[in-house]
């Protein structure tokens, strides 16, 4: 092979290597392009489970809003007053339902729990507030909120 390859005249030996040179750079084209090519279906697959899982997720936590937000039991209310470490601070929770009201009162050992246990009761329900009510007993504050249906 090595006497064929000096045999030859010095145009040919530059034509064979001008040769294997573009077969070397087609075979590395072919691969770059498949490459390339599994590439671009991977980002289309990652794209269109991206936007799956967004929609997923978007209309999950929108049901568990809606969830949460209509269902407003002593159970509930229990809950969030445990999300937000007021146990100790809130007693005497009571829940009233009538055909037009709602009523929920309690009694807070301050107005800042007495504040944020409101506010974060009012907001978690889609019933429309009526009526908010702090009454400032000697060593506790009495609240009374009331809902529309």
């Amino acid at each position: 092979m090595i006497n064929f390859f000096n045999n030859l005249q010095d145009r040919e030996k530059k034509l064979l290597a001008i040769a294997l040179i573009l077969i070397i750079f087609f075979i590395l084209i072919i691969l770059i392009k498949g490459v390339y090519d599994d590439y671009k279906i991977s980002s289309k697959n990652l794209n269109k489970a991206k936007s799956d899982y967004e929609y997923v997720f978007y209309k999950a936590s929108k049901l568990k809003s809606t969830m949460e937000r209509s269902s407003l039991s002593e159970s509930y209310i229990n809950l969030i007053i445990t999300k937000n470490d007021l146990i100790d601070l809130i007693s005497e929770l009571n829940i009233t339902k009538t055909n037009e009201l709602f009523t929920v009162t309690f009694t807070a050992n301050n107005i800042n729990s007495a504040a944020t246990l409101s506010e974060n009761i009012i907001n978690k329900t889609d019933l429309n507030i009526k009526k908010i009510n702090y009454k400032n007993f000697n060593d506790s504050i009495g609240v009374t909120l009331i809902f529309n249906f």
